[in-house]
């Protein structure tokens, strides 16, 4: 939902329509994709700012919204929408696609969980898919494995939709713990053939063992390593994976080259803005970068961790 800064657009309800309830008519359209929706999701569209990148409390969307499980075919299309999510308009119908992928995951809905998955295969540049979609799949729980190792079955992912797979199954598992062992299987078996998968998809799924403490998965992890299918930049390298998991407690070799941002980074800045004076002979001088943990901070302050934020 960033970067749309075009002037708003009026959404308005069709005088001609037989009013529902909460005074809002039956169907609401919206004025700038001329999107129409029944009531009551279509109030969907006039909420505004949902405070993705905040921590905040979701509003029981049933209760307040009237939302229903007949409902939900509705609200997966509505969160699906690709004509509300690459509106250029900076009105309240862009964060509706959130509020309703939301409501879907506060009701449980097994049937969003698919067209979800297939949403995260289009670059959208949209933070809030990344931000959330883990969490929704967490929240409608066990129903969603089936949909999700499905999914991951496919080899030619784009590694975010990976990532947002494996972090969802992480979610359900914090949420359901029983059904650790079967989560963690499937991300073992998808790593049986991670030669002909993207690198950053095998570090994302590697990462998703990690935050399962899955030390079962360790020869699998170490395979990957071997045949060099592995992006180090997402969970480190071999030696890093094996610390996270309690396998050995120190290094053998020194630390790989990661490409994070390193501690001089500001004096690298400056030596831009200054015509790069001095910039080469500095350049021998600085320290290896520090590689940023996963769960950690962000180093770009904005407060979420790195998973969540530039990693992405």
């Amino acid at each position: 939902m960033q970067g749309k800064v075009s002037p708003s657009r009026a959404i308005f309800l069709d005088p001609g329509l037989p009013k529902g309830g909460d005074d809002m008519a039956d169907t609401i359209t919206n004025d700038a994709v001329r999107q129409n929706y029944a009531y009551p999701v279509g109030r969907l569209l006039t909420v505004g700012d949902a405070q993705v990148f905040t921590q905040v409390e979701w509003p029981d969307y049933c209760e307040k919204y009237e939302l229903r499980g007949e409902h939900i075919p509705e609200l997966i299309r509505m969160a699906c929408d690709l004509a509300l999510q690459e509106n250029d308009s900076d009105g309240p119908e862009i964060w509706a696609p959130v509020h309703a992928w939301r409501a879907l995951a506060q009701m449980r809905a097994a049937e969003a969980v698919e067209p979800l998955l297939q949403l995260t295969r289009i670059d959208i540049d949209d933070d809030a898919v990344a931000q959330e979609f883990a969490t929704v799949f967490g929240m409608i729980g066990p129903s969603a494995i089936a949909p999700i190792a499905g999914f991951l079955q496919e080899r030619s992912l784009p590694w975010l939709a990976v990532s947002l797979a494996t972090e969802g199954l992480t979610e359900i598992t914090n949420r359901f713990p029983e059904y650790h062992n079967e989560c963690v299987g499937i991300l073992i078996r998808l790593l049986e053939h991670c030669a002909d998968l993207d690198s950053i998809a095998v570090g994302c799924a590697i990462s998703g063992l990690l935050d399962l403490k899955a030390v079962e998965s360790i020869d699998a992890i170490r395979e990957a390593f071997r045949v060099d299918a592995v992006d180090i930049s997402i969970a480190g390298d071999l030696e890093d994976v094996e610390i996270a998991l309690g396998l050995r407690k120190h290094r053998s070799t020194p630390r790989p080259y990661y490409p994070f941002a390193s501690k001089q980074l500001p004096s690298a800045v400056e030596a831009f803005e200054t015509g790069f004076a001095d910039f080469p002979s500095e350049i021998d001088n600085w320290p290896r970068p520090v590689k940023v943990g996963r769960n950690a901070p962000c180093p770009c302050g904005s407060g979420k961790k790195y998973k969540k934020c530039c990693l992405v």
